[in-house]
């Protein structure tokens, strides 16, 4: 190497210039006494990949401030020896030191100050210490083991070790500091926010449980989609969480070590998992790790039918694969719940975990007045959902058109196709979406239409119900156990427009006894879903069960 005076930039970096270190990384050059080292690293400028010191890195250094790349001096490394140290620039090897930092309650610089103490601790242990001298020895054994002693020019020091470990830490940090770092009772894992005013039946589980527990003690994780629920879906003081946004972008299999870890960090009486498929696929590797801690209960609703016609779904797909790993199957209806007793042939000392949590009806929700009674008035069909194919959007508008003096006023959330809008006639008003039910003039409303291919027991049905208007439905999954012949009108052939066309004009022929109907339904819901059933179902199911004793 080169005498000093010579040359001050070479000289400057011949202070802090580690041979032994950069050595173990160019090994190459071991062998060699022509070679100058500090003259190589400096020549190769940007481009140089092993790093002069151990808390130095030439791709990190350049990933912060990459106008070092042009700077003046020869070397990003002179520029940073020379001002970036003293203005505080970091240069330090470590993934992610920045998303870690306010993990370990430090400033960035502090992060750094503090890993390059223990790496440089380390390098001296193992160069000359006892390590060091533990290595030498195995070495004169195995003269194999001495290829590996370049691994100590880059030491992992957890929790930073890799991009992928640090963005794991980073999200649990993110997750728990919206949760206040605080334990709760009972854990809620949904797949979204989901669309729609009503309560849900994520909803009316968290207002039950605040009967028993404070709101506070109930966490929301949105898994698969982030963002909030509409207002007044939950009890004020229950947490919400966005998983969805703190992983996106991460590795599918990363995000469900941090999905996982997170429920099991709030150490809960019980988790709920409602339609949430990022934790769904984390059951496959960790579904016995969960079972051994948690109390873990699947919420399924339906199957769906693709265009060609065969059955794809949660409960077609996952019920199976983890029945024997959670404490619980909940449906929302029993007909769901039969289905997986006589798919899977369960007999009653297996089917007793099967739970059919039937959502109750709002008590509250005034029934509407009928609309006066008006010759030159025409009828009101209000119809609501998503536009796809589940709703049968096309059954609906064909309804419309079969019936050119009555108007269809159709609400739904922002996915409407074009070949659906050009197909509207013109007695179909497009009316958009609205947040609650409460928000429409069900007083303007004859007939509530509901044309669902397949389905649960839909939340929207047991709204429509409370207010009185007469409804038209489908007779498809559970809708049955809410349209009976006696307080709806239940459409059994629902491929057909004009079973739904006779079903309307049977109540707008007869308005008054059609109201009176409808009220009867209104009393059975209340006497079969109440509020205080649905409470104490909740509580037996999530509350009143044992804990555990590995806990």
């Amino acid at each position: 190497m080169r005498p000093s005076g010579l040359d001050a930039d070479y000289d400057l970096a011949y202070e802090h210039f580690d041979v032994m270190h950069f050595l173990l990384q160019a090994r190459q050059m071991q062998s060699s006494d022509t070679v100058d080292p500090l003259e190589v690293f400096l020549g190769n400028g940007v481009d140089a990949k092993a790093s002069p010191e151990i808390n130095f890195n030439m791709k990190s250094y350049l990933a912060r401030y990459p106008e070092k790349a042009t700077g003046p001096e020869r070397s990003p490394y002179l520029e940073w020896l020379k001002r970036g140290r003293a203005a505080g620039e970091i240069a330090d090897p470590a993934p992610g030191l920045e998303k870690m930092a306010p993990v370990l309650g430090l400033e960035p610089r502090e992060l750094a100050a503090e890993l390059a103490r223990v790496r440089l601790d380390l390098q001296e242990r193992l160069r000359g210490g006892t390590l060091g001298a533990m290595f030498a020895r195995a070495t004169e054994v195995e003269p194999l083991i001495g290829e590996a002693w370049s691994a100590m020019t880059k030491p992992q020091i957890p929790p930073l070790v890799w991009p992928a470990a640090v963005d794991q830490v980073a999200a649990m940090y993110d997750c728990q500091r919206a949760a206040g770092f605080e334990r709760a009772r009972v854990v809620l894992v949904i797949s979204d926010p989901r669309w729609g005013g009503g309560r849900r039946i994520e909803g009316h589980i968290a207002h039950a449980l605040s009967a028993r527990i404070d709101p506070h003690d109930i966490v929301v994780i949105y898994a698969d989609s982030g963002g909030r629920a509409p207002s007044g879906r939950y009890p004020a003081g229950l947490r919400e969480l966005d998983l969805a946004s703190a992983v996106d972008g991460m590795d599918r299999a990363a995000s469900h070590r941090v999905l996982v870890e997170l429920i099991r960090s709030f150490r809960a009486d019980a988790v709920v998992n409602v339609n949430a498929r990022l934790l769904y696929e984390a059951l496959e590797p960790y579904g016995k790790a969960l079972h051994s801690s948690e109390r873990l209960f699947l919420m399924q609703f339906c199957n769906e039918q693709l265009a060609q016609g065969n059955w794809v779904g949660i409960p077609l797909r996952f019920f199976y694969r983890y029945y024997d790993l959670v404490d619980g199957v909940i449906t929302d209806s029993e007909y769901l719940a039969q289905w997986h007793r006589d798919r899977h042939q369960l007999g009653p000392e297996v089917a007793d975990r099967i739970h059919v949590l039937r959502a109750p009806v709002d008590r509250s929700m005034p029934v509407v007045s009928r609309p006066d009674p008006d010759p030159s008035r025409r009828p009101q069909v209000f119809w609501a959902g998503r536009w796809d194919r589940q709703k049968r959007i096309d059954i609906a508008l064909e309804v419309g058109r079969r019936m050119p003096d009555v108007d269809l006023r159709m609400w739904g959330e922002a996915v409407l196709t074009p070949g659906h809008v050009r197909e509207a006639p013109p007695n179909v008003r497009l009316e958009g979406t609205y947040g609650h039910i409460s928000e429409l003039e069900l007083s303007d409303a004859d007939v509530w239409l509901y044309t669902s291919a397949w389905d649960g027991v839909p939340s929207q049905l047991l709204e429509v119900a409370m207010t009185g208007v007469p409804v038209v439905g489908s007779l498809v999954g559970g809708t049955g156990e809410v349209l009976d012949a006696d307080g709806a009108w239940p459409v059994a052939e629902v491929e057909d427009p004009d079973a739904y066309v006779k079903a309307i004009r049977d109540v707008l022929a007869d308005p008054v006894q059609s109201r009176r109907r409808s009220l009867a339904l209104r009393e059975r819901l209340l006497q079969e879903r109440s509020e205080e059933a649905f409470a104490e179902h909740v509580a037996e199911l999530f509350l009143d069960g044992t804990r555990r004793e590995s806990r």
